[in-house]
């Protein structure tokens, strides 16, 4: 049996961009375990992928808020990790970063990843004995599934696209039982990537007019609920606003996901998650470009607006329109 390690620290999105080419390598390679090393933070949602074997967590956020115990929390992490059995037939660094390279010098195995023109950060390449070119214009997961694909030398058809997900594992939640339901997944961490919110509420207020449906904004932290009461005070409906009343789980997430009618998004990890569970969705881009790190398109799941291009709200409406027909 081959062992495989795949090296993704984080973030939500950047994992989830992993899991077409998890899938395609357990596809094509039947006889093989899959351990996957992460972010402490990360932990829960990796749990939910079935296709993963063993996690190995690393709490690099931990140790970034406490710079000053870092030493020492590396060598309990060390002393954790030391009585594993750590050897690999394949130790892949999708992550390409110097803090994941440096990582792998703590498993034995013959260590993988992308060459100098490939790679974001160029010194992790001295940590890999095997380097591999693949074009920085392809999309993410696109990119990842060509590393794993010359790494073992099979071919996929990459056109078609399988995330993996078990979609029977997530059931409706209490609170969305009975309705019918979109999802605004508007809140990011960096506030260029945001759409504004008056034009969240005009599309809002477009779905429930024509549709009726209920629109569902989860939230992360005080400020996005701050952002989502603000959406949900100028709705005349009000019961057609959903917020829900905590920060939901990552389990919670896949099942609010899974049972969704629609997913509109910015560029965060909950939309390339809605991505992975075939939803209809547009993901709204205005500070990054979709072509590199958008959703994987599809008839129904489509890209709109690039670095400093902001779709207008009729733009997004008229999108909707036509994949909703679907």
């Amino acid at each position: 049996m081959k062992k495989i390690l795949i090296i993704r620290l984080s973030s939500l999105g950047d994992i989830v961009h992993n899991y077409p080419m998890l899938y395609d390598i357990k596809s094509k390679i039947k006889d093989c375990q899959v351990d996957w090393l992460v972010d402490a933070n990360f932990v829960d949602l990796i749990k939910l992928n079935n296709l993963v074997d063993g996690i190995i967590p690393i709490p690099l956020r931990i140790w970034k808020k406490n710079k000053l115990k870092i030493f020492y929390y590396f060598f309990k992490w060390y002393k954790y990790i030391k009585n594993k059995n750590r050897q690999y037939d394949y130790i892949i660094d999708s992550h390409g970063m110097l803090k994941s390279s440096i990582l792998t010098i703590f498993f034995n195995g013959p260590k993988f990843g992308y060459d100098v023109k490939s790679i974001k950060e160029k010194i992790s390449i001295l940590f890999y004995k095997n380097r591999y070119r693949v074009d920085k214009n392809y999309l993410v997961t696109t990119k990842n599934r060509i590393l794993a694909q010359k790494i073992f030398n099979y071919d996929v058809d990459l056109k078609k696209i399988d995330f993996g997900i078990e979609k029977e594992k997530f059931p409706i939640l209490d609170f969305t039982n009975k309705i019918k339901y979109i999802i605004f997944f508007n809140a990011t961490s960096k506030d260029s990537k945001k759409y504004p919110i008056n034009n969240w509420l005009k599309i809002a207020q477009y779905l429930i007019n024509k549709y009726n449906f209920t629109i569902v904004i989860p939230f992360g932290n005080k400020n996005e609920q701050n952002e989502a009461q603000e959406i949900s005070k100028n709705i005349l409906k009000k019961n057609n606003i959903l917020i829900p009343n905590k920060i939901l789980s990552y389990f919670e997430l896949h099942c609010l996901i899974n049972n969704a009618e629609f997913v509109f998004g910015v560029d965060t990890g909950l939309v390339h998650l809605a991505n992975a569970f075939n939803k209809k969705l547009i993901a709204i881009f205005t500070d990054t470009n979709p072509n590199l790190t958008g959703v994987f398109e599809s008839s129904f799941a489509k890209n709109i607006g690039n670095v400093g291009i902001i779709p207008s709200v009729e733009q997004i409406i008229n999108l909707f329109e036509n994949i909703i027909k679907i």
